[in-house]
């Protein structure tokens, strides 16, 4: 988002909430946060907020930061694929009851 689109962005939360009117560091910290967002996502998520409430929104009501790829879908994918052979052995591991515990136990003693 360009410094004339968060501009834009203030005046119109200002034009809303007539009673309510930013300062120079509040503008200055919505530059510095507004920068790495999307405009169009933003308008749409000040524009619903706007429905919803009587207050002005803070940055966290309507940020949308981008989304990071990362690689956490690959090791996940790989672990769900082993599961059936995580689930066997440990269906196959006999696991002893103490000789104190038997006698409650609804399982046989081994």
């Amino acid at each position: 988002m360009t410094k004339s689109e968060v501009v834009n962005l203030l005046i119109l939360i200002e034009s809303v909430y007539s009673n309510f009117v930013f300062k120079d560091e509040t503008v200055q910290q919505w530059f510095q946060f507004c920068s790495e967002m999307d405009v169009e996502k933003v308008m749409a998520k000040l524009k619903n907020h706007i429905r919803k409430s009587p207050y002005p929104p803070t940055i966290a009501d309507i940020a949308v930061f981008p989304f990071e790829e990362n690689d956490f879908p690959a090791p996940l994918q790989k672990w769900m694929k082993t599961g059936p052979e995580r689930m066997e052995y440990n269906q196959t591991k006999q696991i002893t009851i103490p000789h104190w515990l038997t006698e409650y136990s609804t399982r046989k003693s081994i």
